[in-house]
C-alpha cells in the first residue's frame, strides 16, 4: 500500500464540541372572563281592600291588618375584574433542514465542489470582500485523501464570516507541503458566489483572494468544523433519499469529519483479487452497527506496517450524514483512522469468521 494511505490515516480529528441549543417556545395562557349581574328583585305587597258588607264580624274573630308594604333594597351592581392585558404569543422560527448533495458520477463531496469542467474547487473561486447574508455555505477539500461534508452549513452562516474577517493579518505561512487545505463557498439568494481559502495546520494563509489573514488549526476546528457539527447535533439528521456509492476498489477519500463508530447505519464490504473486485455487497445495518461497536470496543493504537494483503479486503462504514470510514484489514485485524493515531482492531474468532464467509459469499 502506497505511503498516502497511511499518512492519511496519522491525520487527527477532535471530537465536536457541544453545541448550544435553540430556546424553547413561551407557552401561552389565557384568562377567563367572569361576570357577575347584579339582580333586582322586587316584591310588592298589595293591600287588599275588603268590602264593609262582606266584613262579617266573627265572634272570637280578630280582624285582619294588612302588613306595612316591605322594603326593597337594590342590590349593588357586581363589576367584573379588570383584564390584565396579555403579551401576544410568540412565533417560533421553524427548525431548518439540510439534504445531503452528491455527485451523480460518483466523484466524492457536494456537487458545488466541483466547477462546469469537473474540477475540484480552489483558490480560484476566490473573488474578494466575503458579505454576509448568504444562505448556505459548503465546506470542499481540494486535496487528494479527504472528502467535505455533503450538507450545506445554514445556522449562523453570518457567524462564520464574522469569524473569517476576525483573524489577525497573516506573517507566519510557512507549513509543510503536506497540507489539508479546503474551500468553504458561499451562496447567495440571488445567484451570488463567494469564498475563501484555508488549511487545516498551522502557519498556513487564510484568503479571499484580496486579504492574506492568519490561518491555523483553532481556525478550522474552532469556527468551521464546530459549526457544522453543532448543526449536525441539532437537526439530527438530513432530509431527502440519499443513495451512496459503493466505490469499489475503495478510493482513498475519506471524511474530513470523525466518523463515530457508535453512530454507524450503513456501509459496504469490497474484496479485491489481483486489483479487480470480486465482492462488494452492501451492509445491513445490524452488521454495520456491530462492526463499529466492537471496532469501538476493542481497538489498539497501532503503527502503519506494509502487508501484501493490504486493500484486498476493506469494510466500509457510513454515518447518517454520509460520511466514510474505511476499515482495511492486514493479516487478522483491520486498520482505520482513529481520533489521534492509526487504530487496529483484531475481531474475535467466531466475527472473523463471520466476516471472512462475507467477503467470500
Amino acid at each position: 500500500m502506497n505511503d498516502d494511505f497511511h499518512d492519511l490515516f496519522k491525520q487527527s480529528v477532535p471530537q465536536a464540541p457541544s453545541p448550544n441549543g435553540w430556546a424553547t417556545a413561551a407557552r401561552r395562557k389565557r384568562r377567563s372572563r367572569q361576570m357577575v349581574a347584579g339582580s333586582l328583585s322586587a316584591g310588592v305587597v298589595l293591600a287588599l281592600g275588603v268590602p264593609l258588607a262582606l266584613n262579617l264580624s266573627l265572634s272570637g274573630a280578630e280582624n285582619l291588618v294588612a302588613s306595612p308594604e316591605p322594603t326593597v333594597s337594590s342590590a349593588a351592581p357586581t363589576t367584573s375584574p379588570e383584564e390584565t392585558p396579555q403579551p401576544a404569543p410568540s412565533v417560533t422560527a421553524p427548525s431548518p433542514e439540510v439534504s445531503l448533495s452528491t455527485r451523480r458520477d460518483g466523484q466524492p463531496g457536494a456537487e458545488v465542489c466541483y466547477n462546469e469542467v469537473d474540477e475540484p474547487v480552489g483558490s480560484w473561486i476566490n473573488i474578494g470582500t466575503i458579505d454576509t447574508g448568504a444562505a448556505r455555505a459548503w465546506l470542499c477539500t481540494s486535496d487528494y485523501g479527504t472528502v467535505g461534508p455533503l450538507e450545506p452549513l445554514v445556522v449562523d452562516v453570518d457567524g462564520l464570516v464574522e469569524a473569517l474577517y476576525a483573524q489577525p493579518p497573516l506573517t507566519e505561512a510557512d507549513a509543510p507541503e503536506t497540507a489539508q487545505s479546503y474551500t468553504v463557498i458561499f451562496e447567495y439568494d440571488d445567484g451570488r458566489k463567494a469564498a475563501f481559502t484555508g488549511d487545516i495546520q498551522d502557519s498556513t494563509e487564510l484568503t479571499d483572494g484580496d486579504t492574506s489573514l492568519q490561518g491555523s488549526e483553532a481556525f478550522f476546528r474552532d469556527e468551521i468544523e464546530a459549526r457544522w457539527l453543532a448543526q449536525r447535533q441539532q437537526l439530527g439528521r438530513p432530509v431527502g433519499e440519499y443513495a451512496p456509492v459503493q466505490a469499489c476498489p475503495v478510493t482513498f477519500n475519506q471524511a474530513l469529519f470523525p466518523v463515530e463508530l457508535d453512530e454507524v447505519v450503513g456501509g459496504y464490504a469490497c474484496a479485491l483479487e489481483a486489483g479487480e473486485p470480486t465482492k462488494n455487497v452492501e451492509l445491513r445495518e445490524s452488521v454495520a452497527a456491530q462492526i463499529g461497536a466492537e471496532a469501538l470496543a476493542n481497538s489498539v493504537p497501532t503503527e502503519a506496517a506494509d502487508s501484501d494483503d493490504a486493500g484486498q479486503r476493506t469494510l466500509v462504514l457510513r454515518n447518517v450524514w454520509g460520511d466514510e470510514l474505511r476499515l482495511e484489514q492486514r493479516g487478522d485485524g483491520y486498520e482505520f483512522r482513529g481520533e489521534t493515531s492509526l487504530m487496529r482492531w483484531t475481531p474475535a474468532p467466531e466475527f472473523a469468521a463471520e466476516l471472512d464467509a462475507l467477503f467470500a459469499g
